[in-house]
């Protein structure tokens, strides 16, 4: 009996102490959640495609010289920003330039263009976008790594008016001009990257009408109204900080 008695004193004070050993143990810390970080400058480069309408007004009657047509071609350009982000919220600003081949056009088919000695529907109005430049706001949501915006502010083009011999193609008369504008739009931004992200958009652009006048016989033109709408996509490169960690 004494015998049990002294093992079962043994057993209860190793015990005790390989449990007073594990208590004294550092708490094992919980894992880290990255959390990405979208404040910081950036560069980057975007390309896409446009799809506008033009027409073009006769000054004498205000009526068009030829139905509405759309002007539609692609785009290549440089972006320049900040973001400043605070909780899930991003606030920041946006620059870009690009190259513009967008041309549409259409045979006139308004009073203007009976009076034309040539014949009826001799002319061929057309409407030329040749670059883009906007600076705009943008207020984002960040779901970590995934970024929706919004945005909006000044857009300007560099536009060419004109009309063409529909018979031919040889310029009859044109102008360029620079038009200023607005535009507003939204899009989604992947950091895909601790610095690195992918962008994809799109802008509504609504640009200031400019007179183009000749003196031929088919009739003056008083203004050239253009609009777009822009998609593209693009990468960035941030400047700020990688993704941060939390507990």
């Amino acid at each position: 009996m004494t015998k049990y008695i002294a093992l079962g004193a043994i057993a209860a004070l190793v015990l005790g102490t390989t449990a007073g050993s594990a208590a004294d143990l550092p708490m094992k810390a919980p894992p880290l959640e990255a959390i990405y970080n979208w404040t910081g400058f950036y560069i980057g480069i975007a390309g896409g495609g446009s799809l506008g309408t033009s027409t073009h007004i006769d000054r004498a009657t205000g009526l068009g010289d030829t139905l509405g047509y759309n002007v539609k071609g692609g785009l290549v350009g440089g972006t320049i920003g900040y973001n400043w982000q605070t909780g899930p919220l991003v606030v920041g600003f946006e620059g870009d330039v690009s190259w513009v081949g967008e041309y549409g056009s259409h045979i006139d088919d308004g009073l203007a263009n009976l009076n034309n000695p040539a014949g009826p529907f001799a002319v061929q109005s057309f409407t030329k976008e040749t670059w883009l430049a906007t600076a705009r706001g943008r207020l984002g949501y960040a779901v970590n790594n995934l970024l929706f915006y919004g945005t909006g502010g000044y857009a300007a083009a560099g536009v060419e008016a004109g009309i063409k011999d529909s018979n031919t193609n040889a310029l009859l008369a044109s102008a360029t001009s620079t038009r200023s504008g607005w535009t507003a739009g939204g899009g989604l931004e992947w950091g895909f990257a601790p610095n690195w992200s992918a962008k994809f958009e799109w802008l509504y652009m609504k640009f200031e009408s400019k007179p183009f006048i000749t003196n031929l016989a088919e009739g003056p033109r008083s203004s050239v109204p253009l609009d777009d709408n822009v998609v593209r996509a693009g990468i960035n490169y941030r400047f700020g900080g990688p993704v941060v960690a939390r507990f």
